[in-house]
């Protein structure tokens, strides 16, 4: 670092900012609340369904705007209500929140890129949540992967959406004073399929596999993900599925556990949407200490 003779500042309260800077980064208070203003843009959305000047649809039929390899833009008045299944409070997501349409028994979820920074203090696990959808786009976040995900920007080749500013979030992101316990919807690994992409799912009877328990998360060759084989005991057999981690996870130095039990965490896809993932809100949701089902 370059420093400036003129200035003159005792090299400990330079420390004592720098420590304060990082600890006023890292204790973010999750909102029980909503400020004044923001309550008044959510009722004054409300109304207007109320009154039928908007059109509230559900998850499953917001999806059906969704054309393959296409990005289809919203000109009418309708909104979209969700529940917040997905935190960047850990590092392990980035710009995007997941939302699924009921804290318990989901029946569809949705991608939204949303570019804001720690959006786990305004949109944390369990908020409600509503979209103003007109002047957004529905498609993928990149051509092929199968994530189908709403925007508010269109990429220059038309064919893949991209985040709403962070200058517009306030005009189409709206949180209630609502916050839901969320229940993960139990699956099997070999029941996971394109419907649940977004859900919060919780797999039973999972470890590691075991060439790579006491590995860490991510692999410290990789820049962006790294993908971790998971197994699970289902009905006397034996099926896997891939765990992926962001290398900007800030648990990705942590070794993989070496016992079995409940995982939970998102169903979302590779970057090429090649295979499913399961990606985790906190090495919290991995804590896998029971004895495998073969021993």
């Amino acid at each position: 670092m370059n420093t400036i003779k003129h200035i003159k500042i005792p090299l400990f309260l330079l420390i004592t900012f720098a420590y304060l800077g990082c600890q006023q980064e890292d204790s973010f208070d999750i909102p029980k609340e909503v400020g004044t203003e923001e309550n008044e843009q959510l009722n004054a959305l409300l109304d207007e369904i109320e009154n039928g000047n908007k059109a509230m649809i559900t998850i499953a039929q917001l999806k059906d705007y969704f054309v393959y390899r296409r990005v289809h833009t919203f000109t009418s008045d309708v909104v979209v209500k969700g529940y917040v299944v997905s935190s960047d409070r850990t590092g392990n997501f980035y710009n995007e929140i997941y939302l699924q349409d009921a804290p318990e028994n989901p029946t569809a979820a949705i991608h939204i890129m949303i570019e804001q920074a720690a959006s786990y203090t305004m949109f944390n696990f369990g908020r409600e949540a509503y979209i103003d959808l007109k002047g957004l786009h529905i498609g993928e976040s990149r051509v092929g992967n199968g994530i189908i995900s709403v925007g508010g920007e269109i990429n220059t080749d038309g064919d893949e959406v991209e985040s709403i500013r962070r200058l517009a979030v306030p005009d189409h992101v709206f949180r209630s004073k609502t916050t839901v316990e969320i229940t993960p919807h139990t699956l099997k690994f070999l029941e996971i399929d394109k419907s649940h992409v977004g859900l919060f799912v919780a797999v039973e009877n999972v470890r590691v596999t075991p060439l790579e328990q006491g590995k860490p998360f991510v692999d410290p060759k990789d820049y962006y993900d790294t993908q971790r084989t998971l197994e699970a005991c289902e009905d006397d057999i034996t099926n896997t599925f891939l765990l992926e981690t962001s290398a900007f996870a800030n648990y990705k130095d942590l070794p993989l556990p070496s016992g079995t039990g409940t995982i939970k965490g998102i169903v979302s896809k590779t970057y090429n949407g090649s295979d499913f993932v399961l990606t985790l809100n906190s090495a919290e949701d991995a804590k896998l200490t029971g004895v495998w089902c073969g021993d």
